[in-house]
């Protein structure tokens, strides 16, 4: 099934003040040789010998934290931030590139709040949800690939998802945010060839 993703043209600071454009594309559905943990909680790491994880609603999810651990060997560039809508499910990808394998932690927040600088994040919704991905480089280090995406998607036609920011990078890890319509069932797991990170939340179609 096609994905249609809803990108903003220009970027955004934290408190939203800047105009924004935005523009829908359709690109392919996420398809990768890499697969999910035999687990069925929310967390699902792949390797390239295994199936993807299941693309239908819906799927092993919920609404606690979910945590994976980096590789010793993580340096990957964020370099890319897409949406797109499936039916049972929106879906948000963190493309990435360098050596190793992400980590992340995701998890609900009552109050969006820049873990570095500490200053507020104002997110359309009524929920809200934080992943924190981790292993990732500054863009100022040695070998760091420039991030070229948008740091803010308004989708037009989204099920629950209302907005996603790009965030702070610190200490090896960056922040999505994501404000959604209610809190709803999510799942994070990673992909290979390429690298990324997934963050799908199931909605009512």
């Amino acid at each position: 099934m096609a994905m249609t993703i809803a990108m903003l043209a220009a970027g955004c600071t934290s408190n939203g003040s800047q105009a924004t454009v935005t523009a829908t594309v359709t690109a392919p559905p996420e398809t990768s040789q890499a697969a999910p943990s035999p687990s069925p909680s929310a967390s699902e790491t792949t390797s390239p010998d295994e199936s993807p994880p299941a693309d239908q609603a819906p799927f092993p999810a919920d609404r606690a934290p979910d945590t994976a651990t980096a590789s010793a060997d993580a340096r990957l560039s964020p370099v890319d931030l897409r949406f797109g809508v499936h039916e049972g499910f929106d879906r948000i990808v963190l493309d990435l590139v360098g050596e190793g394998a992400p980590g992340w932690r995701g998890e609900y927040v009552d109050d969006p709040t820049q873990h570095a600088a500490g200053e507020p994040v104002y997110l359309l919704g009524d929920d809200y949800l934080l992943i924190l991905v981790r292993g990732v480089v500054e863009s100022t280090e040695d070998g760091a690939q420039p991030f070229e995406g948008p740091r803010r998607i308004v989708p037009d036609n989204g099920g629950v998802v209302e907005e996603v920011r790009y965030g702070s990078m610190f200490d090896g890890q960056v922040e999505i945010w994501v404000g959604l319509a209610s809190d709803e069932p999510f799942r994070v797991f990673s992909l290979e060839d390429p690298t990324r990170v997934v963050i799908d939340v199931q909605h009512h179609s």
